[in-house]
């Protein structure tokens, strides 16, 4: 046996999604159980029962269908939103600007709703929800622009950006959008006119026995198709050929003639149309106005359930659930034990924590996987290549020995 045929031993063979999907769910099992861990010693420390803190925290998300509905309602707008920061991340970009993407989103669709009332049936929602994912798109085009035609970097712009639309959405509640309708000698809270029903987001918790409180709508659904749509646009489509390509190496995607300001500007656009539906849930289905004291931080909080998700679509939608599990647990923390509210806040961090830490060690380790299966199909390849002695032709030292 020559040295070369023993010299690079193959790991056992998988197929390539396989053994990441596999490596995957078990950093995410890995990370799970570090978190509840270090989350158990916390709640010891300060005097609880760890299986009282997790169980109070889990029978106030799942104790009946109602509450699984509100937990499906409250990942609903953290879907589209983590959705809106993963698709830049592909590149390499950091959009910070969900935050006023969705609030300008909010003022566009309040808009819609009140001016297009004229629109029959279901064609007023549609056109509400066009509006919001037009705003969206517009305000995530102006960083866009000013990264692509003046370098300016897009965690500075966005930034700014989000302090102005907060000013957008007040000047439009004591302003254009102000309500017309309040009852005489009531004060109202500032807000926008009652959308009429035309507008609003349908319902679907009936069709699953879910309480109308859950405000279970068909927002979630449509956060469901969104994410696989940005997968395959991700892993099957040009674009996110492109993406990915910019995201490991400007340079060598603009060496291979991909245009990289005309990729960055795509990304915002379809990252700011995600954005515009984040804040549709309490617009079109809770509150039915856009209200003064609206659900801010929205955009923020969807960077943590990217950085959860691990900027996979398929992964966001289990982040957000999960996030949202813990949220609505909040509650139950505070009615059935001691410990604060703040622990879930604690929770969550380590839960990033440990997900970020634990995916990195599990993507190394399937990287170098693939290097020894690579060189063992390089040393199979030249060992093929290399005749062994059977087929070597005889000397003609030996054929004289023969003869």
């Amino acid at each position: 046996m020559s040295a070369r045929s023993v010299s690079v031993r193959a790991p056992r063979e998988r197929p390539p999604w396989l053994e990441t999907l596999v490596g995957q769910g078990l950093a995410l099992v890995i990370a799970f159980l570090i978190a509840v861990a270090i989350g158990s010693l916390i709640v010891v420390l300060y005097g609880e029962n760890p299986l009282t803190v997790y169980g109070a925290i889990l029978r106030f998300a799942f104790r009946d269908p109602t509450s699984v509905g509100t937990v499906l309602a409250i990942a609903t707008p953290l879907i589209f939103s983590a959705l809106a920061v993963a698709v830049c991340f592909k590149a390499g970009l950091f959009n910070i600007g969900v935050e006023g993407q969705f609030l300008v989103a909010m003022v566009t669709a309040s808009w819609a709703a009140l001016a297009l009332e004229f629109l029959p049936g279901v064609t007023h929602m549609m056109a509400v929800l066009l509006a919001a994912i037009l705003g969206g798109m517009v305000y995530a085009a102006i960083p866009a622009v000013l990264k692509v035609t003046t370098g300016a970097h897009e965690v500075v712009t966005t930034i700014m950006l989000n302090g102005v639309a907060l000013s957008i959405v007040s000047y439009a509640l004591n302003g254009p959008l102000k309500y017309r309708d309040a009852p005489p000698g009531q004060n109202v809270d500032l807000r926008t006119d009652i959308f009429e029903e035309s507008a609003l987001v349908p319902q679907i918790g009936h069709l699953f026995d879910v309480g109308d409180s859950a405000n279970l709508s068909l927002l979630f659904p449509l956060a469901l198709v969104a994410a696989v749509l940005l997968w395959l646009l991700i892993r099957k489509m040009r674009l996110g050929y492109e993406a990915r390509a910019v995201g490991s190496s400007a340079g060598s995607a603009r060496a291979g003639g991909i245009a990289i300001g005309s990729v960055q500007i795509k990304l915002f656009l379809v990252s700011g149309a995600l954005a515009g539906l984040t804040g549709m849930q309490q617009v079109l289905v809770e509150r039915a106005a856009l209200v003064q004291n609206y659900e801010a931080q929205l955009g923020f909080t969807g960077i943590a359930v990217a950085f959860l998700g691990q900027n996979n679509p398929i992964g966001i939608v289990f982040a957000a659930v999960l996030w949202a599990i813990l949220s609505r647990g909040e509650t139950g923390l505070q009615i059935e034990t001691e410990v604060p509210r703040e622990f879930v806040i604690i929770l969550q961090s380590i839960l990033i924590l440990t997900v970020v830490v634990v995916y990195q060690i599990a993507k190394r380790r399937l990287a170098r996987r693939q290097l020894q299966r690579a060189g063992a199909e390089e040393g199979s390849a030249q060992d093929a290549s290399t005749p062994g002695d059977v087929d070597r032709p005889e000397t003609p030292e030996r054929m004289s020995e023969v003869d």
